[in-house]
């Protein structure tokens, strides 16, 4: 991964560990409660959670890097025309944040010069797990131990997405149905939770579609980081991808190609 004398993967790791714990905070209290909610032009859910969630994250950001740029899931883009651009997903799964699922995340990443060097995911109502890479080491609050070998064979996997129609009304449905093979199982663990499954060696392989760069920069040093393999399906990197364990490297080139 790209480096930089600037922000250093230590000094970007203690900020947002602290952030992002605060952050968390306040979706634990709002978590179950009593909140407002609208849908958005591209018909997703955002609430008044998620607005408050990135606007602190926001302002944090920008009171320590005042020159930094900013982009974030439910605001307007901060563009200082810094080589430094920060991004933020207050609330990766809103839906299931806001059906009282506790399967949802605090994403933040920091790209320099539009690439991707330093990312974290926090799961507040998970353990309130924590962890950052730069692409090679990680940061975790907790004991992380991965295991690269696969559940149990490259037939009997269990696969991820977070929106199963959205997959088979794909270009990519006759791909899914030969992973559906056999006696693999298949659970719509998505957002960055199945993305956790998957990083925690608890799952097999995520396919996801159609993301957004909050949804997935901020995740992409932790895949690395964490040893997995990244396979975008389209030429848009990272809009439509695979991540799994290095373990089905054959199979997937069987499947894909």
């Amino acid at each position: 991964m790209h480096s930089t004398d600037k922000v250093t993967f230590d000094e970007f790791s203690s900020f947002v560990e602290l952030i992002s714990s605060k952050a968390a905070e306040i979706a634990r209290s709002k978590f179950n409660g009593s909140f407002s909610k609208w849908d958005k032009e591209d018909g997703t859910i955002v609430t008044e959670v998620d607005v408050e969630i990135e606007n602190f994250i926001r302002s944090e950001i920008l009171n320590k890097y005042p020159k930094h740029s900013l982009h974030g899931e439910e605001e307007e883009d901060v563009n200082n025309n810094s080589s430094y651009r920060w991004v933020i997903d207050p609330i990766d799964g809103t839906l299931n944040f806001s059906s009282g699922v506790p399967f949802y995340g605090i994403l933040i990443g920091l790209c320099f010069e539009n690439e991707i060097i330093y990312g974290s995911y926090r799961l507040p109502s998970y353990n309130d797990f924590f962890l950052s890479s730069d692409g090679e080491s990680c940061i975790s609050n907790h004991e992380l131990t991965l295991n690269t070998k696969v559940r149990g064979n490259p037939d009997t996997l269990l696969l991820l997405t977070t929106d199963t129609d959205r997959v088979e009304n794909s270009r990519f449905s006759n791909q899914w149905r030969k992973l559906k093979t056999n006696k693999s199982v298949t659970r719509t663990w998505g957002d960055c939770f199945g993305y956790h499954m998957v990083i925690t060696r608890n799952a097999d392989l995520m396919l996801d579609l159609d993301l957004k760069k909050c949804d997935i920069l901020p995740l992409i040093p932790i895949f690395l980081g964490t040893g997995l393999k990244i396979r975008s399906l389209t030429a848009n990197p990272y809009e439509n991808l695979i991540v799994y364990n290095p373990q089905l490297e054959e199979k997937i080139n069987q499947v894909f190609g």
